[in-house]
């Protein structure tokens, strides 16, 4: 098939799946739209935000305002530590959010206003007549303002891609579509604004800021609804599933999970690389004018014109991850462009004297440093199914937070080491911006922060090879299980959807006729065939072991502590009384017709509500005693569900 043909099936394949997906898959071509376009959007006001950092290499607090880099590091741990309260809060609120809307599109509506506003507030401040504290003082402030708004924003968008469908395929394909697409936003910044700054006196002055934040966060915002208004969240759960997780009950659990722990510490080296992001600053703005002689104004458009083209080393990383992922999988990917990083940064360390050479490997380590942006999300939605599969809840929010709260102090040892003592201790810069114009002054820490990402990308491989091993096959099993843990119960409670049990059952036979063809297959292959069916083996297993899930030795334990918990009325563990769904209902049939009315529904519905959400919070380990209970009642009665699905 030539492209032409190649090209009319796509065109005519999203014209047949424009509004309904195509078979075997969840999202429609317009959902994928709505997401990618609306993506523009969110990383436009995510990238207003970003402008305001506590870091003297950050051009608005450095540059701009002036301020000491060692002042900003302090500030900087300050926020770290406060950030440790704000984190888990943020992470409890999501899991904990009950809407009609989702789990997280009600963020995408509520939380980039807050930011547009704030950012712009800040830009507009009259920072010619401030003094230095008022500056310093401002700039913290805003920043820790907007801790409270943007990351709700940026993890609302992020994370509805991983619940848009449980497929993980289709999730790396959508990943990578939407990332494509809304990469427009950084490469429209990357050109506009040095333009617009060199135009303005440089982005070391406010003026520029005071023109770009306003102007990119507005527009921002009112394109990020799409991603609201055109989407729908699709976690496998059964229809009476209630997200109400106890805060230190969802930090413990996914504390048990051994996927965080591993990508969490890789995540931690990676981090290493957080002074490398200069060295593009100090070359490609800083360098150029210094190496070319060059105006202002030149100097705006050669680095806008140069950051563009860097941002295009990610489109075909974007087209090509998904192709990689089908063939290798989304663990041999991450090492793959890991080894990759690691040979493009030796390249820009030869190069550090040659403008054009260090920029061709510049460019070579931004095509690389793309595929995470694919693989990281589909990674952690595999985690998060695995999670749920695991324990029964979702714990987008909370899911890693004992890692995190250590990572904390991880993020503020490496900040303070190559923020303080590396940057402004050894090699001198703190306010002296303009001698980033001078090579001899900028060339040893370029080579420095090149030569700590670099040892911090080889140390990230560890726990990446020697914790992860979740395959594709296990997650495709885990997805399966929870399909059939999902009929289950919406059998118990009379809620099936049509065809939902019969799906149930044919996954489970399909598992059982596959599961005898590659026993006797495996006899008689060799080399990578073998080693694809034992994966494939051990992921059917997974699936028909869950006829025997209340027999396995925690499952055992878990029924016999809900036994005993449930021989007691709920008067006697709580002293309270279960309230019934009669007040909630009562107050959501009432009249909507005046403002009057709305004002006495809302005010009916959030006193039910709390009386709904003290008992969940109280009584929560009763509850989940009650339900696996119940789960046990029907797992009991498996054979008369599956009876021609026997193994």
């Amino acid at each position: 098939m030539n492209v032409v043909e190649k090209a009319k099936g796509l065109v005519g394949s999203v014209k047949t799946h424009w509004n309904t997906p195509p078979e075997g898959r969840y999202i429609p071509y317009k959902e994928i739209m709505a997401y990618s376009v609306g993506g523009i959007g969110v990383k436009f006001v995510i990238a207003v935000a970003y402008y305001i950092g506590l870091s003297g290499t950050n051009l608005l607090a450095g540059s701009a305002l002036g301020l000491k880099n060692d002042d900003l590091v302090n500030l900087s741990l300050i926020a770290t530590v406060l950030n440790l309260l704000i984190v888990p809060l943020r992470g409890m609120i999501i899991d904990n959010t009950r809407s009609k809307k989702g789990k997280f599109r009600p963020y995408l509506l509520y939380a980039g206003i807050p930011t547009v506003l704030l950012t712009t507030g800040f830009a507009l401040l009259p920072f010619e007549s401030m003094t230095y504290n008022a500056k310093l003082w401002s700039l913290f402030v805003v920043y820790i303002a907007l801790q409270l708004c943007y990351p709700f924003y940026e993890q609302a968008y992020t994370t509805l891609v991983q619940v848009m469908s449980p497929n993980s395929t289709e999730r790396a394909d959508v990943i990578s579509i939407s990332t494509f697409v809304f990469s427009l936003a950084p490469s429209i910044t990357g050109l506009f604004v040095p333009i617009i700054a060199g135009f303005t006196g440089g982005l070391e002055h406010i003026t520029a800021y005071r023109i770009i934040m306003p102007a990119f966060g507005i527009f921002g915002v009112f394109l990020g609804f799409l991603s609201y208004t055109g989407t729908q969240e699709r976690i496998i759960v059964s229809k009476d599933y209630t997200p109400k997780v106890p805060f230190l009950k969802g930090i413990l659990s996914g504390a048990k999970n051994k996927y965080t722990w591993s990508r969490t510490i890789s995540s931690w080296f990676v981090f290493f690389q957080m002074g490398i992001g200069n060295v593009t600053t100090w070359y490609f703005y800083y360098g150029i004018k210094d190496m070319l002689n060059l105006t202002t104004e030149k100097q705006g458009v050669l680095n806008g014109t140069l950051t563009t083209i860097l941002g295009m080393a990610a489109t075909p990383a974007m087209f090509l991850a998904p192709i990689i992922i089908r063939k290798i999988g989304k663990k041999n990917l991450v090492v793959f462009y890991t080894v990759c990083n690691i040979v493009s940064m030796i390249g820009m360390l030869l190069c550090i004297r040659n403008i054009w050479a260090l920029f061709v490997f510049t460019w070579l380590r931004g095509f690389f440093m793309t595929f995470p942006l694919i693989s990281d999300g589909a990674i952690n939605a595999d985690i998060l199914d695995y999670q749920q599969y695991k324990t029964g809840e979702r714990l987008e929010g909370l899911l890693g937070q004992v890692v995190s709260f250590i990572g904390t102090f991880v993020t503020m040892g490496i900040t303070y080491c190559i923020q303080n003592l590396v940057i402004t201790k050894h090699f001198g810069l703190t306010n002296n911006y303009d001698d980033l114009y001078n090579a001899a002054f900028r060339e040893p820490m370029a080579k420095a922060m090149i030569v700590i990402t670099i040892v911090g990308y080889i140390l990230s491989l560890i726990p990446l090879l020697t914790m992860y091993d979740l395959t594709e096959e296990d997650h495709e099993a885990h997805i399966a299980v929870l399909k059939i843990r999902a009929a289950l119960e919406d059998y118990a409670t009379g809620n099936l959807s049509d065809g939902q049990l019969e799906n149930a059952q044919k996954i489970y036979a399909n598992a059982v006729e596959q599961y005898k063809e590659n026993q006797q297959r495996i006899e008689t292959v060799s080399g990578k065939e073998k080693r694809k069916l034992k994966r494939l083996l051990k992921a059917q297993k997974l699936i028909i072991d869950e006829k025997d899930r209340f027999n396995q030795p925690d499952m055992v334990k878990k029924t016999e502590k809900a036994r005993e918990l449930l021989s007691h009325t709920v008067e006697e563990l709580y002293g309270l009384s279960e309230p019934t769904l009669d007040r909630y209902n009562e107050a959501n049939a009432m009249p909507e017709d005046t403002r009057e009315n709305i004002k006495a529904k809302t005010a009916a519905l959030k006193a039910a509500s709390k009386e709904l959400d003290t008992f969940h919070k109280k009584a929560y380990d009763y509850i989940q005693a009650r339900k696996l209970m119940k789960q046990y009642e029907y797992y009991e009665n498996w054979s008369s569900l599956f009876e021609t699905q026997k193994a």
